[in-house]
């Protein structure tokens, strides 16, 4: 059975739009992950309507004194980048070849472990049959 894709809110732009069909036709969320995707949709069409200001006006503007600076559009647009990876995140949408019991949690967890005993030496020492 074909299950139908729910409207995206209307206040959503095109980039908002475009992810909640991604996301629809590919996952089945359940209705706690349903603001989650708000949230990020609202996020992307953020950092769409940055963008759009970024190329229309460029990374350098003129300062008090005459002087060129870098806009404050360019640390927006950067942290909404941020902030829109971060809802993506948490959503935890499984990724191709991997499991859909692992959070990003789980994930920066397995990271710092296999860093922190990347160099470690088992109390034993090395056997040549490993080394």
């Amino acid at each position: 059975m074909t299950r139908k894709t729910p409207s995206p809110p209307r206040a959503l732009g095109a980039a908002g739009r475009d992810l909640w069909r991604r996301v629809y036709s590919a996952f089945e969320l359940d209705d706690h992950e349903v603001p989650g995707l708000v949230l990020a949709c609202r996020q992307l069409d953020d950092v769409a309507r940055l963008e759009e200001l970024l190329n229309r006006d460029g990374p350098v503007v003129t300062g008090s004194a005459g002087q060129p600076r870098l806009s404050a559009v360019v640390t927006e647009v950067r942290q909404a980048r941020l902030a829109a990876a971060r809802l993506l995140d948490a959503l935890a949408l499984p990724v191709d070849g991997e499991s859909g019991s692992s959070t990003p949690a789980v994930k920066r967890a397995r990271r710092a472990a296999e860093s922190r005993w990347a160099g470690h030496v088992p109390a034993g020492g090395v056997d040549d049959a490993s080394a």
